[in-house]
């Protein structure tokens, strides 16, 4: 009867437990917040800017083979040179596909969210493992939800940044940092040694994200 009641009260004890825990998991994160302080919302366009000014403009797409005709082979995504430009909307889609605000750490999918899109290729961010270059770009091309184009949102310092966080129990996450090509390009490359600081600005209107995009630039703006 003793052991009985011992193995009753353990169950209850673990039960509280194991519910405390779901109900801890089932609380809501810390959501990402934009440059005036509102949290970021999922599928909602926004602006990718460095956190420092001066550090560069806004994110685009950018052909990897400077010396192709072809716009749309490896678009790998880059800052924009052009002064004062916010670069391509960019929208966010959670794993969770039921969360309104975007939360720290959560997994999601980002895509370009522009009217001008002549590639085959879709507008999901994707890593793309370069064997021969012995780099991983951050690329379009991904597809929503799948492991080689989930990226999370971490906090950094009064920034943010973005890693890359496929759903591997053996591989943790990786940094999204910049470097800077032979031509001076600054690409976004998987980094173990610096992030890339950055924060949000909604683009409240899609009219004005494609003002610098003219024939002049072929598809994209280059650099």
């Amino acid at each position: 009867m003793k052991m009985l009641t011992l193995c009753l009260t353990t169950l209850t004890v673990l039960s509280a437990v194991l519910a405390a825990a779901s109900a801890a998991n089932a609380l809501p994160g810390k959501a990402v917040v934009d440059i005036a302080g509102h949290p970021v919302q999922s599928n909602v366009q926004y602006y990718i800017i460095p956190a420092k000014i001066g550090a560069g403009s806004g994110l685009i797409p950018s052909s990897r083979n400077v010396n192709t005709q072809d716009s749309c082979l490896n678009l790998d995504i880059v800052q924009s040179s052009s002064p004062f430009f916010s670069g391509l909307p960019v929208t966010f889609s959670p794993l969770n596909t039921k969360a309104k605000d975007v939360q720290l750490s959560a997994s999601l999918s980002l895509e370009f969210d522009s009217t001008v899109w002549l590639c085959p290729e879709s507008k999901v961010w994707r890593i793309d493992h370069s064997v021969q270059l012995r780099k991983s770009f951050v690329s379009i091309g991904g597809e929503k939800g799948k492991g080689n184009s989930l990226f999370q949102i971490q906090e950094d310092g009064d920034a943010y940044k973005l890693m890359y966080c496929p759903v591997i129990s053996s591989v943790s996450c990786i940094d999204v940092g910049l470097e800077i090509d032979d031509l001076g390009v600054r690409r976004l490359v998987l980094s173990n040694d610096k992030s890339f600081a950055v924060k949000f600005q909604r683009a409240y209107d899609d009219s004005n994200s494609n003002c610098h995009l003219r024939p002049r630039w072929r598809m994209f703006p280059l650099f």
